[in-house]
């Protein structure tokens, strides 16, 4: 009975998203306070693709807000990109969302967090609400303290 009820837990614990970042050590993430969303790679026929990148942004957005950046359509000092690995089963869902946040002048990658797990896409479940959270969590990264 013991092993059945540990099974279980593990089964459980196995489907929540567990949350990866890396950044460029030497970017100064405090002068960099607007973006910008790089156009989708969706096509115009995966309405689902787009409905979901939509809500990304949307919750990015208030989180971002929220941190002191600003969205701004034009000379942008970040550019975000979404990147996911998708399946469809009886609902829309993910096995691993990316945001990845470019330098917008040189398109270089100063910062990148990636959820992996199952992701229900669905954006009355609430789950790609806490995923986005869980990704920007450690966005923008703090500053090592001098030693």
């Amino acid at each position: 009975m013991m092993a059945i009820a540990l099974l279980s837990v593990t089964i459980m614990m196995g489907c929540a998203p567990t949350f990866k970042y890396s950044y460029e050590a030497k970017t100064r993430f405090p002068e960099l306070k607007s973006y910008t969303w790089a156009p989708s790679t969706s096509t115009s026929s995966n309405q689902s693709a787009r409905l979901f990148e939509s809500n990304v942004q949307f919750y990015s957005d208030q989180l971002l807000a929220q941190k002191g950046f600003k969205k701004v359509p034009e000379n942008a000092d970040l550019t975000i990109k979404i990147g996911y690995d998708s399946t469809y089963r009886s609902s829309y869902e993910l096995q691993a969302l990316n945001l990845f946040i470019y330098k917008t002048g040189n398109s270089e990658l100063v910062w990148q967090g990636t959820a992996l797990g199952t992701i229900d896409t669905d954006a009355a479940s609430g789950n790609l609400k806490q995923v986005v959270e869980g990704i920007l969590a450690n966005f923008p990264p703090k500053e090592p303290k001098e030693k």
